[in-house]
C-alpha cells in the first residue's frame, strides 16, 4: 500500500506524464482539424488514420491518468484541509472524465473521414456537416474540460499557499496561473475570437509542481 511519502512521489510523476502524454497524442493527431476546410480536414484524418488512432489512445491513457491523479492528490493533501482537497479532486475527476467522454467525437470523426474518401458526390455534403459537428462538439468538450482542470489548480493552490504543504511561491505561481487560464477560457466560450492562449500558463506550472513533487512530495505529511 503507497504511503503518503510515495503518494506524493507519484503525484509528481503523473503531472510530468500527463504533460508528456499531451503532447505525444498532439503530435499524432495533428492538432484540431481546419472546419474552414473540410474536405482537406477529412482527408488529412483519413490518410493519417494510424496515426490518429495512436494519438486518441494516447489521450485516453492522459484522461484516466488525469482521474487518476485526482484521487491520489486528495490522498496526499486531504490531512492539510479535507474539504479543499475534496473540492479539487471532484473538479480535477470533472476533468478528466469530460476528457476522456469526449475522445468519442474523434472516434466517430474518423469513422466519418474514412467513409468521405471513397463517398459519391451527393454524400460527401452531408459527411462535411457530420465532420465539422463533431469538430466542434470537440472543441466544446476540451474548453469545458479545461475549465475544470483551471477550477481544480486554483482549489489546489489555495490549499498550498494557506497549509504551506509545498513552497509558498509556487503556491501563489499556481493561483496566478488558475485566475489567467480560467479567465481566458471563460473569455474564449463568451467569445470564440478571444484567444485562451493565457491557459498556456498552467503547462510550466504543471511543470514546476511535478518537478518539486517528484523530488519533495517524500517530505509531505500531515501539517
Amino acid at each position: 500500500m503507497l504511503s503518503k511519502i510515495g503518494i506524493g512521489q507519484v503525484c509528481g510523476f503523473l503531472f510530468l506524464f500527463i504533460l508528456l502524454t499531451s503532447a505525444l497524442s498532439r503530435f499524432f493527431t495533428g492538432g484540431p482539424p481546419d472546419t474552414e476546410n473540410m474536405p482537406n480536414a477529412l482527408g488529412a484524418v483519413a490518410e493519417g488514420a494510424k496515426k490518429f488512432r495512436i494519438g486518441i489512445a494516447v489521450d485516453l491513457v492522459s484522461h484516466f491518468s488525469i482521474i487518476a491523479l485526482a484521487g491520489l492528490l486528495y490522498l496526499a493533501f486531504s490531512p492539510y484541509n479535507k474539504s479543499l482537497a475534496l473540492l479539487g479532486t471532484l473538479w480535477r475527476v470533472a476533468e478528466g472524465t469530460i476528457m476522456a467522454l469526449n475522445e468519442i467525437n474523434y472516434i466517430m470523426l474518423l469513422a466519418v473521414a474514412q467513409k468521405f474518401v471513397s463517398a459519391t458526390d451527393a454524400e460527401t455534403s452531408a459527411l462535411e456537416t457530420i465532420g465539422r459537428t463533431l469538430i466542434q462538439a470537440e472543441d466544446w468538450g476540451l474548453k469545458i474540460g479545461l475549465a475544470f482542470l483551471a477550477l481544480g489548480h486554483l482549489v489546489y493552490a489555495i490549499l498550498f499557499v494557506s497549509s504551506g504543504a509545498v513552497p509558498l511561491a509556487l503556491g501563489w505561481f499556481g493561483i496566478l496561473a488558475s485566475v489567467l487560464a480560467a479567465g481566458g477560457i471563460l473569455l474564449n466560450i463568451i467569445n470564440p475570437n478571444i484567444s485562451m492562449a493565457s491557459a498556456v500558463i498552467l503547462i510550466p506550472y504543471e511543470l514546476v509542481l511535478g518537478v518539486w513533487l517528484l523530488l519533495r512530495g517524500g517530505q509531505l505529511g500531515a501539517p
